[in-house]
């Protein structure tokens, strides 16, 4: 018993050679079952473009049976089912763009126009007055006690005063 090929589409081993493969592949069978495995994973947009560009089935939409069934190469859909497919793709695009927002958007609790204009005017009277930033960046940047000691500290150590940032020119940096 030599080596064996499985094919995961169609379940089944086969011998292990390269022309034993080759007619497998190419086969009717396994093309239909390769085909309806990625069927799966097409979005309705991409669904809808395959029926769309696909004549109808005369012999289905005639109300007779088409023997072949969904390997016709014809369009079995009618056109409840061609909305149907329409509105899918529209909800998928529609899920797109919602996933693409910020979140407060995608719940449903967008933030106002006043509310953000209060919230700037705030932070612009806030600016307004220097001295508190001055008093809360000497609390937040502070000298550790074991550093204080020691008399030669590197100048990344050495935390900036609030007037040598008030003074940045910056042009310079960069």
């Amino acid at each position: 018993m030599g080596k064996r090929y499985y094919c995961d589409y169609c379940d089944r081993s086969l011998p292990y050679s390269v022309e034993a493969r080759k007619k497998h592949d190419y086969g009717h069978h396994h093309q239909k079952l390769k085909n309806h495995h990625y069927n799966k994973f097409k979005s309705a947009r991409e669904r809808l473009q395959d029926e769309l560009s696909r004549e109808k089935c005369r012999r289905f939409h005639s109300g007779q049976d088409c023997s072949f069934g969904d390997t016709c190469i014809y369009s079995h859909l009618t056109q409840i089912d061609i909305s149907n497919l329409k509105q899918q793709a529209m909800e998928e695009e529609a899920a797109v763009k919602r996933s693409k927002l910020p979140s407060l958007v995608k719940s449903g609790n967008e933030p106002s126009l006043e509310s953000w204009l209060s919230k700037r005017e705030q932070v612009q009277s806030a600016s307004n007055y220097p001295m508190e930033s001055i008093s809360k960046w000497e609390l937040k940047y502070v000298i550790p006690q074991a550093l204080q000691a020691m008399f030669c500290l590197p100048p990344s150590l050495i935390p900036p005063s609030a007037e040598s940032l008030l003074d940045c020119d910056f042009v310079d940096w960069g």
